[in-house]
């Protein structure tokens, strides 16, 4: 069934062109990856800011399972994006590098390189720890890279939201900049990502749909006869 199909009358021009217009600016090139945050606000903001900057997925590493990100927060960010859950850190870094994603991890250290420096031309993850301990050793030992985020002042560090959202505005200007675009998605990820945001869109779509697939199995049925 063709679920773009079946909803588009349901989708005033308007909406459809906007769907469009925002597929156009979304990427997978460069993916978000964050590692046991406790607080709802800061799940929530750090996918507001994803949904925001136009990158595609987010990617937790969640042992206790699941995550809670305040809807209040989040405005609703979460139904247009991609999010995968593991449940360690091994299956995590082994989900992104069957992705083909260099790993880069956000953490103080003598050997981080500047955020400034990394390449957004090709596949890369940028992963961010807890808002107590950062992210754990296990996580930084699998690593491929090791930033930070240039600061000038006497703190060490942004809040783990901040250090997302500055670091994916700065990923997301660079693209513009040095790519002349941000946007990246192939036609074949734009098609399943269309009927993600159409069903999102259509007040009732479960119904619909369901409706017009009985439909269509009543019609296989007829020619069947």
């Amino acid at each position: 069934m063709d679920i773009c199909k079946v909803l588009d009358p349901f989708i005033s021009p308007e909406r459809k062109h906007r769907i469009e217009e925002i597929m156009d600016q979304r990427t997978r090139t460069v993916t978000l990856v964050l590692e046991s945050l406790y607080d709802p606000h800061n799940h929530a903001a750090c996918l507001r800011s994803c949904e925001a900057l136009g990158f595609q997925d987010v990617h937790f590493i969640t042992p206790t399972g699941g995550i809670r990100p305040n809807p209040k927060i989040s405005q609703g960010s979460h139904q247009w994006l991609d999010i995968y859950c593991h449940n360690s850190v091994s299956d995590g870094i082994k989900a992104l590098k069957e992705r083909g994603y260099t790993i880069a991890a956000g953490a103080l250290s003598p050997n981080a390189v500047s955020l400034l420096d990394l390449d957004f031309s090709k596949p890369i993850a940028l992963a961010f720890g807890n808002e107590h301990e950062g992210l754990s050793q296990e996580f930084l030992k699998a690593s491929d890279i090791v930033f930070q985020i240039p600061m000038v002042g006497f703190v060490q560090s942004f809040n783990v939201s901040v250090s997302v959202a500055i670091s994916l505005f700065h990923a997301m200007t660079w693209r513009q900049r040095t790519l002349g675009h941000h946007g990246d998605m192939p036609e074949a990820d734009k098609r399943r990502i269309r009927e993600s945001w159409y069903h999102h869109s259509v007040e009732m779509a479960d119904q619909i749909l369901a409706r017009a697939r009985k439909e269509e199995l009543e019609r296989e049925e007829d020619l069947r006869k």
